[in-house]
């Protein structure tokens, strides 16, 4: 997929709660006793009919559900840390961020999410070379430098995979590509992973892919997601409190889709290990990156049926992982 090159400059998002700043203003005032009519009394909330910053004091989300762009669904924190929730579908990615600031006494949310055709967008040119591309975009939010992220497993019903799981973490935090001739970038970023065995609980995503309540463990694997919209493949929710991230947790779509781990791919199906590389990147700190040109980055937000190349890191993958974590 890649060409080696040589690149040096790169994009990355403000911090959410910068963003949110700017763009924001404190939900109105509910009046004495008097809560606003989005603040609706049990049930799940809009993202879309209220402001991006609430106060706590006007409607306390902690514990409510939110529902964000195209469907995608968290579970405030109540436990003082804050909230990252991504999925990758097969017609484009969707985020939702949920800033709790105990202090301020806020919540800020920030959804974000489109539609593209399945697959790889198309454009009038040409994508960038991965190699020589080197935008990214990171989460407010990462694991502390020299980090080792331990993390177990959720076996599936239709066969383990777990090797397949465990290549695709190994993917991103060992820079994997194939733009140098030893199919690493060097030096790798300062942060780790290591498998702590399996989970019998499974991720904290529910099965209509919503972001539930942490555990303190991060655990990858398969969910059966029978409530989640159609097009969904993966979700990943990232907890964190300051600038540090305190669990992750990831699910794979077990209903409805077919996956592949090897050999001759069958049409319709999808590469475990390029989702797992892709949704790793969330795991790590990056976030998507959006528009045709980068399309062939790992963390592009979209991927079509036996496409593996998102299990191999773009220059501008790895770039935003130095960000994060310099070099090891």
């Amino acid at each position: 997929m890649h060409a080696l090159s040589r690149a040096a400059l790169a994009v990355a998002l403000p911090a959410a709660a910068a963003l949110a700043g700017s763009v924001t203003a404190a939900a109105p005032a509910a009046g004495a006793g008097r809560a606003p009519a989005w603040c609706r009394p049990g049930g799940t909330l809009n993202a879309r009919a209220m402001p991006q910053r609430v106060r706590i004091a006007d409607c306390d989300l902690r514990g409510r559900t939110v529902r964000g762009a195209n469907g995608l669904t968290a579970v405030v924190p109540a436990d003082g840390t804050s909230l990252i929730a991504h999925s990758l579908r097969t017609g484009g990615g969707t985020e939702l961020r949920v800033a709790v600031d105990d202090r301020a006494r806020e919540i800020t949310i920030i959804s974000r999410g489109g539609r593209v055709p399945e697959g790889r967008p198309r454009a009038s040119r040409a994508p960038l070379d991965p190699c020589q591309d080197t935008t990214y975009r990171t989460e407010p939010a990462r694991w502390p430098k020299g980090t080792t992220v331990e993390w177990r497993y959720r076996p599936g019903t239709n066969g383990r995979r777990r090797d397949a799981v465990a290549r695709g973490v190994a993917n991103m935090a060992g820079a994997n590509t194939d733009c140098t001739a030893g199919r690493r970038f060097a030096p790798p970023p300062d942060v780790r992973q290591r498998y702590a065995g399996e989970s019998s609980s499974g991720p904290n995503i529910t099965a209509d892919a919503t972001c539930g309540v942490r555990d303190g463990v991060n655990t990858f694997g398969w969910r059966s997601m029978r409530g989640a919209e159609s097009d969904v493949l993966a979700a990943t929710c990232i907890w964190y409190s300051g600038p540090s991230t305190v669990e992750t947790d990831m699910a794979l779509q077990e209903q409805g889709k077919r996956w592949w781990t090897g050999g001759l791919c069958a049409p319709g199906s999808y590469s475990v290990e390029s989702v797992v590389t892709h949704e790793s990147g969330h795991v790590f700190g990056l976030a998507h990156v959006d528009g045709p040109d980068h399309s062939r980055l790992t963390m592009t937000p979209s991927t079509g049926s036996c496409d593996d190349s998102m299990s191999t890191l773009g220059r501008g993958d790895y770039e935003g992982l130095l960000s994060l974590y310099g070099e090891r």
